[in-house]
């Protein structure tokens, strides 16, 4: 009697074996579409630049860095807002002010450069960087930088039972995968692809996560306003004609950003779970 042939391995090449913890790599196809768009991205940049109309040029600069970064993430993550989830698969507001400051003034530099070039204007990339702008980067790159240092110390930690049980509650979420999912007392989600808008107005912890975080609202109306306003002011100036320098924020507004960020900082250092520490 003639014995069945044997099952085919159906593991695709590149794919991990069940139980593995390997990285699975980037789809080859994906990988060369995101190496020409990145060799595309500064030739695209130059075209609008140089060919869209003074103001719409810098819309235009803006919008095919934002592009990229979409392109990045579907890439790389799996989902377009790639860049904007953190480690615990959580949309990240400190991500999002970071992405939203990057390509603001990085596409201002750029088109106020390239449209010096196309004038003859000498020493074209002598483009002044007022010291209110250098504050406010700073004070965005603190709290990206800052908010894991936070909360690293809370991956050793243990939350609340109860506080758990009430949040399985509210999530309508069984409290084995809250358990499970979680980092120490942080709360995280399962897949990236879980991630949403409405985790950068949750609680970090497995005790807040239910509960809207005011720190995080009052950080997100302040970083929405000045975006708003400094993309049309770098507007308005590139439309002039005005390229000799990005313009300024007032310093008023610059103390209430690093208010923001501060409270949104403190906030992240407390205690929301009535942890302990792990045995």
């Amino acid at each position: 009697m003639a014995q069945n042939p044997p099952v085919a391995n159906t593991i695709a090449v590149g794919e991990p074996k069940p139980g593995s913890t390997a990285v699975i790599p980037i789809p080859h196809l994906e990988n060369s579409r995101l190496v020409f768009l990145t060799g595309a991205l500064p030739l695209i940049v130059l075209a609008t630049s140089w060919f869209v109309a003074p103001g719409w040029s810098y819309v235009a600069t803006t919008g095919a860095l934002a592009l990229f970064l979409l392109v990045l993430g579907q890439a790389i993550s799996g989902t377009p807002f790639g860049v904007l989830v953190n480690e615990r698969n959580m949309m990240s507001l400190s991500r999002v002010q970071a992405v939203v400051w990057t390509v603001i003034v990085v596409g201002g530099y750029l088109t106020m450069a390239i449209s010096r070039v196309k004038a003859g204007t000498p020493d074209a990339v002598a483009i002044g960087i007022p010291q209110e702008l250098w504050l406010a980067m700073g004070i965005s790159t603190t709290s990206l930088l800052g908010t894991p240092l936070i909360l690293n110390a809370k991956r050793t930690r243990k939350p609340d039972d109860k506080m758990m049980q009430n949040t399985s509650v509210q999530l309508a979420e069984d409290m084995k995968d809250i358990e499970q999912n979680s980092q120490g007392t942080l709360y995280a989600n399962t897949s990236i692809q879980d991630a949403r808008v409405s985790d950068m107005f949750q609680g970090d912890e497995v005790g807040n996560t239910a509960h809207i975080d005011l720190a995080k609202v009052q950080m997100f109306y302040f970083t929405l306003i000045a975006a708003v306003s400094y993309f049309m002011d770098v507007a308005s100036a590139v439309m002039a004609g005005n390229t000799g320098g990005l313009p300024p924020l007032s310093q008023g507004f610059v103390a209430l950003l690093a208010i923001s960020h501060g409270g949104y900082l403190l906030g992240k250092a407390n205690d929301h779970s009535n942890s302990k520490p792990t045995a």
